[in-house]
Order: C-alpha cells, then structure tokens, then sequence
C-alpha cells in the first residue's frame, strides 16, 4: 500500500503551531505518520488541531481559521523526559481515536482503547511491557 510522502508529513506537522518548538514531538509525529496508509493519513489529518503542551505548562491558547466541517483536537501533555518509544506508542495510540471518527460512549468499555492500541500496532508502534510500565508509571 502506499504511503504518505516525508514532504506531506512536513507540511502537516509545519501547520500544528502548537508543536512548533517541540523537536521530539515534531520526530515522533513525522515516524507515525509515515507509517499509515494514505488512506488512514488523509482520514486522520483532514481538519485534525493538535493542542500539545510540555509538562508544566498549565494552559495554551491557539487561534484556529474558519473550519467549514467536522473537525478534530487531540490534546497531549507530555513529560520532558519522555522515552521516544513511549512518545510515539502514544502519539498513535491517539491517531487511532481520530481515526475511529468518534467519541467514547459508555457501552464501548474498553473497546475502543483496545481498538486505539491494535491500530497503533498495526503501524508499527505496539504497546511493548516497556512502555505499558512507563505509562503505569507516569499516570496521574
């Protein structure tokens, strides 16, 4: 199958101002997304609003342009020490959400977070102990 060209990957993560200074972010984003099919790539990003704050950062305002349909925020604060791997898991893990193309309702239990998970693995990114640890570890 094909997949997203480095170049489009750029462009989107260029358009996220909110990971402009946030180097790993930007790496970890780039490794996912060019690991999805195009299909999945255009599904996910089409009107997708990234709101992504480093640890200590209680709140951030972003100015958005007119959106004509549906769109998408996936709101991320991550820890400055957080492993790649880790980052990445997660990263796809939440891509996965947007692709499902809805909210969690309460007779979903756990399935769509196992779904969001079996979708990450798919791209490359399964939730190893390593990383199921990490999480355990740094949960609030």
């Amino acid at each position: 199958f094909f997949m997203p060209s480095q170049k489009e990957v750029n462009k989107f993560i260029k358009s996220q101002k909110s990971i402009q200074f946030y180097k790993k972010v930007q790496k970890a984003f780039s490794d996912v997304l060019l690991k999805m099919s195009n299909e999945d790539y255009k599904k996910i990003t089409k009107n997708l609003i990234l709101m992504i704050l480093h640890e200590g950062a209680l709140g951030q305002v972003m100015h958005f342009p007119p959106i004509k349909s549906k769109f998408k925020i996936l709101q991320i604060t991550f820890p400055k020490k957080i492993p790649i791997d880790v980052l990445r898991f997660v990263l796809a893990h939440e891509l996965g959400h947007v692709k499902q193309n809805r909210n969690w309702e309460e007779e979903d239990d756990m399935r769509l977070e196992e779904n969001a998970d079996k979708t990450a693995e798919e791209w490359g990114f399964p939730k190893t102990k390593k990383i199921s640890r990490w999480i355990k570890d740094h949960e609030a």
